[in-house]
C-alpha cells in the first residue's frame, strides 16, 4: 500500500461522521479497490506509478468521494441542515423586523450571533473541510443554535400581536426541533464506538445528557431573559442563572470519565440527577399554573 492511497484515503475518510469502527472499515475497503484498480492499470502496461495514479484519477477526487458516502450513510442529513439554516435565518430576520417596527426596539446582539452560527450551519452543510473533525464542530454549532434559538422562543412570547407571535412560535419550536433530531441522530449512531469499553452506555449518557442540556439550557435562558426585562440591561446577577449550566457541564465531563472506568452506576446517577431537578421544577411551576 503506497503513501499516495494511503493520503487519498484519509482525505475521503474524514469527510465521513460515522463511528471508528466504520470508518475503519471503509478505509479498509477504499483502499482494497485502489489496489485492485492499480493492478489492472499495471496489466494494461502501465508503470506503478502510473497505475496508482490512474487509479486515483478514475476513483474521484478524494473529498467528493468521502461526501458521496456520508450522503449515502446519512441520507438527507445535508439537506436537513440547509433547511434548518434556512428557516433560521428567516426567523432571526423575521422576528427582528417584527420588534423593531411593532414593539419599537430589536435585540441587535441576539440577530447578529443568530445570523453568525445560523451562517456557519448551512456552509457545513454544503462544504466539508478535512482539517476539522466534522462531527465535533456541527454538534457544537448545533448546540450553540439550539440555545439561541430558545432565547429566541422566548422572545416571540413578548410580541403582543398574536397573528404575529403564533408563526413565529411555530417557526423557532421547529427550528429547535429540528436542531435537537440532528444532534439525538449523529449522537446515537457515532457513540458506538469499538474502542470504546462500554459503547451502548456511553450513547444513552450522552443522550441523556443532551436531554438534560436542552431543559438546563432553556431554564437558564429563561432567567436571563426575565433579569434582562426586569432590569433592561445587562448586570451582574446574571452571572447566577448561569450557575445549573456550569453544574451540568461538570457532571456530564465526570460521568464520561466514570464510564471509561466501567462505574457504571455512579455515572447513571449522575445523569438522572440534572433531569430529576428539571422534572421537579416543572411540577412545580404546573402546579403554580394549573393550581392542582
Amino acid at each position: 500500500m503506497t503513501n499516495a492511497f494511503e493520503k487519498f484515503v484519509e482525505k475521503a475518510v474524514q469527510q465521513i461522521e460515522g463511528n471508528q469502527e466504520e470508518k475503519d472499515d471503509l478505509y479498509e475497503e477504499l483502499m482494497v479497490h485502489l489496489e485492485m484498480s492499480k493492478n489492472e492499470w499495471m496489466e494494461q502496461g502501465l508503470s506503478e506509478k502510473e497505475a496508482e495514479a490512474k487509479a486515483m484519477e478514475h476513483f474521484g477526487n478524494e473529498v467528493e468521494v468521502g461526501e458521496q458516502i456520508q450522503q449515502a450513510m446519512f441520507p438527507l442529513r445535508k439537506e436537513m441542515m440547509r433547511v434548518l439554516a434556512t428557516v433560521s435565518i428567516i426567523f432571526s430576520i423575521a422576528i427582528y423586523l417584527v420588534q423593531l417596527f411593532d414593539e419599537g426596539d430589536a435585540y441587535i446582539l441576539w440577530l447578529v450571533l443568530s445570523m453568525v452560527v445560523s451562517t456557519f450551519l448551512f456552509i457545513f452543510s454544503i462544504q466539508s473541510f478535512a482539517f476539522l473533525n466534522r462531527r465535533l464542530w456541527m454538534n457544537s454549532l448545533l448546540v450553540l443554535h439550539i440555545a439561541i434559538y430558545l432565547f429566541g422562543l422566548l422572545l416571540t412570547t413578548g410580541i403582543m400581536d398574536t397573528a404575529l407571535s403564533t408563526p413565529l412560535f411555530i417557526t423557532a419550536s421547529f427550528i429547535i426541533l429540528l436542531a435537537i433530531i440532528l444532534i439525538y441522530r449523529t449522537t446515537i449512531h457515532d457513540y458506538m464506538e469499538s474502542d470504546h469499553p462500554l459503547p451502548t452506555h456511553a450513547k444513552w449518557l450522552h443522550i441523556l445528557n443532551m436531554t438534560a442540556g436542552v431543559g438546563v439550557i432553556g431554564f437558564v435562558l429563561f432567567f436571563l431573559w426575565g433579569i434582562l426585562v426586569m432590569t433592561g440591561m445587562l448586570s451582574p446577577s446574571m452571572i447566577i442563572p448561569l450557575i445549573p449550566l456550569l453544574v451540568w457541564i461538570i457532571l456530564y465531563i465526570m460521568q464520561m470519565n466514570l464510564i471509561r472506568k466501567r462505574r457504571k452506576k455512579v455515572a447513571f446517577i449522575l445523569a438522572i440527577f440534572p433531569l430529576a431537578i428539571i422534572f421537579i421544577i416543572l411540577w412545580y411551576f404546573s402546579v403554580i399554573f394549573t393550581g392542582l
